[in-house]
């Protein structure tokens, strides 16, 4: 692979942007992933278009399950993937995603590896390709935590790995840690059970996503994975200035699922009626003209005054870190405060989440 290096925290070279970009999106048509339809042994897990509402109920249940265990001390769980290998992957640096499914792992009584390091140093520095790099560490392990910057990679991660299935007669899966501006399907997932775990419902609800909506996978998943459970009475209002809006492909998908969709660049049009608001950031770098940034900044953050005039059963959500889109420190601790205030428990979930899916794609295991 050619070595033009794409910024990174990692600095890892992936190759020829362009031409790396092509390679990877050509798997989105070349590899189908598997439904989940109930079972989810040995099955990769890189998209929330392989769930159905049956299957995020058999999640909702297993995490709630998991989470009481963990919670009360259960030595028992670390019998439940004993002896079972995690290889992370991580072409892009994720503090919460990595250490998420690390301690997922570790719960469970699962071991983990990753090169040393970090990626940057791997034979990937030396110029290896995604496909030969994904496969090595298959060769090592049960499962694959792949983040990456490109669309795409993941599908080409599981394709791959497939293919050394048929060598080695041991097929590893793939869980997606992030996949480009694509998708995020375990932050989708912790996303959707967070908000049915303090709402007991996702059917009826007026759920907001407000910010960079054009730009965030995980407002991207979880929009789609909303729609996949076709949820019931449930409206998505989508808040961000006009150059941001979500995707026309997503909103499509959504409306035809039969979710009810609004539009709009002013949070106080729906800021009272919504059940759950969904923070993200506006991304100032994203803007060309400063003056456009400027004219719509002061509309999308949040601060104590702001979540003031929401419900007082209303969650504020972030999938996090978070910065200068929740005011100053001092907002920040105010926020924190206020019992609506759920991105750390949202944090928090992720873990649980993630020991879910280890334990069912590497144990079919019913917890």
């Amino acid at each position: 692979m050619n070595g033009t290096s794409v910024s990174t925290s990692t600095n890892v070279s992936i190759g020829n942007n362009s031409n790396d970009l092509r390679q990877s999106q050509q798997y989105l048509q070349l590899y189908q992933p598997p439904q989940i339809n109930g079972d989810f042994l040995g099955k990769h897990i890189i998209s929330v278009s392989q769930f159905n509402r049956h299957d995020l109920e058999i999640l909702f249940d297993a995490t709630a399950s998991i989470r009481k265990r963990l919670r009360q001390n259960d030595r028992g769980l670390l019998q439940l993937l004993a002896g079972k290998m995690m290889a992370t992957l991580f072409y892009e640096a994720s503090t919460r995603t990595d250490m998420s499914f690390q301690a997922a792992m570790r719960h469970l009584g699962g071991e983990v590896i990753a090169a040393s390091n970090g990626v940057q140093f791997s034979s990937v520095y030396k110029g290896e390709n995604l496909a030969d790099t994904v496969r090595a560490a298959g060769c090592y392990a049960d499962v694959v935590i792949l983040r990456h910057p490109l669309v795409g990679s993941s599908y080409e991660a599981a394709y791959y790995l497939d293919r050394l299935g048929e060598q080695i007669k041991r097929r590893p899966v793939i869980i997606s840690g992030g996949d480009g501006t694509g998708e995020h399907p375990s932050q989708a997932l912790l996303d959707i059970f967070t908000i049915y775990d303090f709402k007991k419902r996702i059917d009826n609800l007026m759920i907001t996503l407000v910010g960079d909506l054009r730009n965030g996978r995980t407002v991207h998943s979880l929009a789609r994975l909303i729609a996949r459970y076709e949820a019931v009475g449930t409206t998505l209002c989508l808040v961000s200035p006009e150059s941001l809006r979500m995707p026309s492909a997503i909103v499509e998908f959504v409306s035809a699922h039969g979710v009810h969709v609004i539009e709009t660049d002013n949070l106080a049009e729906v800021l009272d009626h919504s059940d759950v608001i969904y923070w993200t950031r506006i991304q100032e770098e994203r803007f060309e003209d400063r003056s456009e940034y400027e004219a719509i900044k002061d509309g999308f953050i949040m601060r104590p005054e702001t979540l003031a005039q929401a419900r007082p059963d209303t969650i504020l959500m972030h999938p996090l870190p978070r910065k200068h889109e929740m005011g100053t420190p001092a907002d920040h601790d105010a926020l924190d405060a206020d019992p609506r205030s759920v991105y750390f428990q949202q944090m928090e979930n992720g873990m649980f989440v993630r020991m879910t899916l280890l334990a069912k794609a590497l144990g079919g295991l019913w917890v």
